[in-house]
């Protein structure tokens, strides 16, 4: 009895003080490993890439970026990020910001369409569908979509939780960042949530040949609510103040 009263004893403590976790997934690709759990998204870049690590927080509407080499961290709302980058482009001419925002309005409003081309490549272990993208006519994306049954609700589940803040992150007329770009189209999203992006090669008139990031590594993992928080002991500074990379 005495055993029993004391495994008892130790397992309510364990339940007490079990750390929370968030069922999500690891993507790891060239530049850099994304954590994705529930609403949440920490982007970590590689050692030969130049940035902050970014939390977001889709419930909560926030955009955290943490520096750890001087321990410190920036905090800022989706609808703010907008704001932020025109504070950045603050050396811009208003003669130049009109004519970036003329040439915007000038511009045909996206009409995408997605079309299936056939089986693609196996990309990190997954087989993936091929899918062609075309706004206005003209072919803006091929992308690979892996449509495993084992994250395909989660994946579903969690762009509903993110698209609100992802379009409020592209509101940027003035900088020529329309809010229904073909990322936030109804047809692009509505792809992006049947599977997981394995890979994208983009078409643009600056690069014909494209663009290719393949996912290497997915995995399904138990992820600690401290995955996507800010360390203790780091100070939490004006984002005008925060060290976005530059050496």
């Amino acid at each position: 009895m005495k055993i029993m009263n004391t495994c008892l004893t130790a397992m309510i403590l364990l339940a007490l003080t079990a750390v929370p976790a968030y069922a999500g997934w690891v993507e790891t690709s060239q530049g850099a490993v994304s954590y994705y759990g529930n609403g949440l998204l920490k982007q970590v870049p590689s050692a030969e890439e130049i940035g902050p690590e970014t939390i977001m927080d889709f419930a909560n509407g926030n955009v955290t970026m943490v520096d750890h080499g001087s321990r410190t961290y920036t905090t800022f709302k989706f609808e703010e990020f907008c704001e932020i980058i025109l504070k950045m482009y603050a050396g811009m001419s208003p003669d130049i910001l009109a004519q970036v925002k003329q040439m915007n309005e000038a511009r045909p409003k996206p009409n995408v369409t997605v079309k299936k081309i056939g089986k693609g490549e196996t990309i990190a272990g997954y087989p993936t569908t091929k899918y062609q993208v075309t706004n206005n006519g003209q072919l803006e994306r091929t992308v690979w979509i892996a449509e495993d049954a084992r994250f395909k609700s989660f994946i579903s589940s969690y762009w509903d939780q993110a698209a609100d803040s992802i379009k409020k992150m592209k509101r940027c007329d003035e900088l020529g960042m329309r809010s229904e770009e073909v990322d936030t189209s109804p047809a692009y999203v509505g792809l992006t949530k049947g599977g997981w992006l394995m890979m994208e090669e983009v078409v643009d008139e600056d690069s014909p040949a494209g663009e290719s990031a393949p996912v290497e590594e997915l995995v399904e993992e138990n992820l600690p609510a401290s995955t996507f928080e800010v360390p203790q002991g780091y100070k939490k500074v004006p984002f005008a103040q925060f060290n976005m990379g530059e050496q």
